[in-house]
């Protein structure tokens, strides 16, 4: 015996009924419950609906679906960062590596040219903080009318979000030099400084302007759902 899809979007309701917000999610342990009832059903035909979910949803033990959720967290953020750093590593490939390498040597430059150096760290730590408060502001709206458009929310688009959170309001670590007053004279920590200013660019760049656009493409293709407003 077969689910209809009545049935199908019963499954859906029940999953939010117990916490589990995100559709992605949903899709998976409906897809589970489902085979899961069809087997059932199989062994014992005179069951309703009801009491074949029932059986299903108790294998899933004393915090039902939590578990589900916490572990699909957990593989969902090891994929989000295994995706950045495959992006990362394009970098050091042409044509990526010329323009990161411009980068570098523009950042070093400036160390070099401007003797008030604290200046160089208020353009680029709070410059590049500004572009991304901004940049998320623009996905939050963005995750904000196609929630309202189909109520739906998606696990790895809440990762995006968090990681570029994270990015955005990094800028505390600038002001460590900047209230240090801290001038570079020596090459080897201009070099390394300029290092850092250049990967925490690419990285933050990777994490607001580069992945989203990838992972909308890649939960188009796996939920039709997904799509842009």
């Amino acid at each position: 015996m077969k689910l209809t899809k009545e049935q199908i979007q019963q499954l859906y309701k029940f999953t939010r009924q117990h916490y589990v917000e995100h559709y992605d999610v949903q899709t998976e342990l409906v897809d589970h419950l489902a085979n899961d009832i069809e087997q059932i059903w199989t062994e014992q035909p005179h069951l309703s609906f009801e009491q074949a979910r029932t059986i299903s949803f108790k294998k899933f033990g004393v915090f039902g679906f939590m578990d589900v959720v916490e572990s699909r967290s957990k593989a969902l953020n090891k994929k989000y960062w295994k995706l950045v750093w495959n992006i990362f590593k394009s970098y050091f490939k042409i044509p990526q590596l010329i323009s990161t390498l411009i980068l570098f040597a523009v950042i070093y430059s400036s160390f070099l040219i401007v003797s008030n150096q604290k200046w160089i760290y208020v353009i680029l730590g709070f410059g590049v903080c500004a572009v991304l408060i901004i940049r998320m502001i623009q996905l939050h709206r963005i995750k904000k009318r196609r929630l309202k458009k189909t109520n739906k929310k998606w696990l790895l688009e809440e990762s995006i979000l968090n990681a570029g959170n994270m990015g955005a309001f990094s800028y505390i670590y600038f002001q460590i030099p900047i209230q240090m007053d801290i001038q570079m004279h020596s090459g080897i920590l201009m070099t390394f400084v300029s290092l850092f200013f250049t990967f925490y660019i690419v990285i933050s760049y990777i994490i607001t302007f580069v992945l989203p656009s990838q992972i909308e493409e890649i939960l188009i293709k796996q939920y039709p759902e997904y799509k842009l407003v």
